[in-house]
């Protein structure tokens, strides 16, 4: 039975080789159901607030007009959104690719291509509720950040000093909040690294590696139920001779 020895090697080296990479996904697995998806987001510290009214009455340009100011300064344009923000209402703009490209105030027809780093971190302030101080504002136009990843630059990152360590990504045309990070979601992302095999980007989840492990372990998985199905008869039969 020289096949059945064989087979047990077999399994037992499997189960060495897939070892480590069951116990990452069984432990990723646990930290998912663990973890508070809101916490992770970012949702669970943002301020309730409610969104900001247009007044009617602080128009003074029509759209016809705020297209005209875009269009003397070069800038191609899909789409315009009128919304308020920092208390002014403007028309903002959008390209093809559905990417803001600036903003006009409504009110006295000023060109607006970036927000400043002030507002920046007045709009990082607003929506983190707990209360907290800026420890940084960056420009981040180049190289960007793995906690980033797959966002548009140029793009303002604000760090905020709190145990959560929240790093806050606010677009520089529009003053929106693009992605919220902090302590909770860098030890999802660990996590979430480990269970798909992605050390690099941590996205994709359709590579040779992962797919190679996943095969392993049901053959580690298959091979066990082999070898069970070989014992029970035995064990069987030895009770059996047990009781007579």
């Amino acid at each position: 039975m020289r096949w059945k020895k064989n087979w047990y090697v077999l399994h037992r080296w499997l189960g060495l080789l897939v070892s480590l990479q069951l116990l990452a996904w069984s432990t990723g697995g646990f930290m998912f159901s663990i973890l508070d998806i809101e916490n992770v987001r970012g949702n669970a510290d943002r301020t309730n607030t409610p969104a900001a009214t247009i007044d009617p009455s602080a128009i003074r340009l029509s759209p016809a007009e705020a297209l005209a100011v875009a269009g003397a300064g070069g800038v191609n344009v899909s789409e315009l959104r009128l919304r308020s923000r920092f208390g002014r209402s403007v028309y903002e703009f959008f390209d093809i690719e559905d990417r803001p490209v600036g903003a006009v105030d409504a009110e006295t027809g000023e060109w607006h291509s970036r927000i400043t780093e002030s507002q920046a971190r007045q709009v990082a302030l607003d929506d983190f509720a707990p209360s907290a101080t800026v420890t940084s504002v960056t420009l981040i136009e180049e190289n960007t950040p793995l906690e980033f990843r797959g966002g548009l630059l140029p793009v303002y990152q604000v760090i905020l000093d709190h145990p959560k360590n929240p790093h806050y990504y606010v677009c520089p045309v529009t003053g929106e909040v693009l992605k919220r990070r902090n302590r909770p979601w860098r030890l999802f992302d660990f996590f979430w690294m480990l269970h798909i095999m992605d050390y690099g980007e941590r996205e994709n989840f359709n590579h040779w590696l992962l797919t190679s492990f996943s095969v392993l372990a049901i053959l580690t998985s298959a091979s066990g139920l082999v070898l069970w199905s070989w014992r029970v008869p035995k064990l069987i039969r030895r009770r059996n001779r047990n009781l007579s």
